[in-house]
């Protein structure tokens, strides 16, 4: 048991904070001064816990119910090109059963997030859009040394996020995004241990299909690979290498009101914990 506490205390620790996902139509371009709140649900359940590509666990459950509130501002200070800066506040619960039930669960908010996503599409190449976007994570959210399950991680972040959209056709486009974080160094993990982590990177991909202007499906996934962990100096051989797909659907309810639902699952874990269902519900309201 104790072995399989501390794997679970590493693997959380590796991946506590994936990249932030995008979801289809995320890096399309917002209309110049147009504000959008956006409100996100996000409940992930799992059961499987992977070292080194081997299950050592079938029954570590650990079950989170997060949200994010997020505020967005479109500017457009030249033509074809939009700054779009933006907030974003996490918080939810996680909860723990079968054989880590020891770690117990926590209540919080988490690190606050600041962005600058910047989209250009070309006047030649109307049919592409380009994005970049970076993101730092202040280290403000709830953070206890002597617990595992923490939504704060103390220690800064920073995420800078490639995209690539292609229009095939009026009613299909290709969406890439590929993107790294970078992290912090704890000293205060888990008894004023010293955590520190290598470079984390994520690719996502989606084919998105219009089925009208106001609705649109979704179908991809990712892959995110590296992030591996030390503490104390010590290697915690503990890489990611994670496949997941998802389904997505997206509605404008009212001109204003957007709703967005996405459904997905890993295929493929070799650290850590691997979700067996990954459920995004997402409000978005157009000032």
């Amino acid at each position: 048991m104790k072995k399989t506490l501390f794997t679970a205390l590493t693997a959380i620790a590796a991946n506590h904070a994936y990249a932030l996902e995008v979801q289809p139509g995320d890096f399309e371009a917002l209309p110049n001064g147009t504000a959008m709140g956006l409100l996100y649900y996000n409940y992930t359940s799992s059961k499987d816990l992977y070292v080194n590509d081997n299950q050592i666990s079938n029954n570590a459950k650990l079950k989170a119910n997060a949200g994010l509130a997020r505020f967005i501002y479109a500017i457009h200070p030249i033509p074809n090109v939009s700054i779009e800066p933006q907030v974003i506040l996490p918080f939810g619960r996680v909860t723990t059963g079968g054989d880590i039930a020891a770690l117990g669960k926590t209540t919080a908010i988490g690190d606050v997030v600041y962005g600058m996503p910047i989209k250009y599409i070309p006047s030649a190449a109307p049919k592409h859009t380009f994005g970049i976007a970076p993101f730092i994570t202040l280290p403000t959210g709830k953070y206890d040394h002597n617990s595992a399950l923490n939504l704060g991680e103390n220690r800064w972040n920073t995420i800078v996020q490639l995209a690539w959209l292609y229009h095939i056709h009026p009613q299909f486009t290709l969406e890439n995004i590929i993107d790294g974080t970078v992290y912090g160094k704890n000293s205060d993990y888990l008894g004023h241990a010293a955590l520190k982590q290598k470079t984390k990177y994520e690719y996502q991909s989606y084919l998105r299909y219009n089925i009208s202007p106001t609705t649109a499906l979704g179908i991809g996934g990712g892959w995110i690979w590296g992030g591996e962990t030390k503490v104390n100096d010590v290697n915690q051989d503990n890489r990611s290498n994670t496949i997941y797909g998802k389904l997505v659907a997206t509605h404008f309810i009212t001109p204003k009101l957007q709703v967005n639902m996405s459904v997905g699952k890993d295929f493929k874990t070799e650290n850590g914990f691997k979700q067996n269902i990954d459920t995004y519900l997402r409000f978005a309201y157009l000032f």
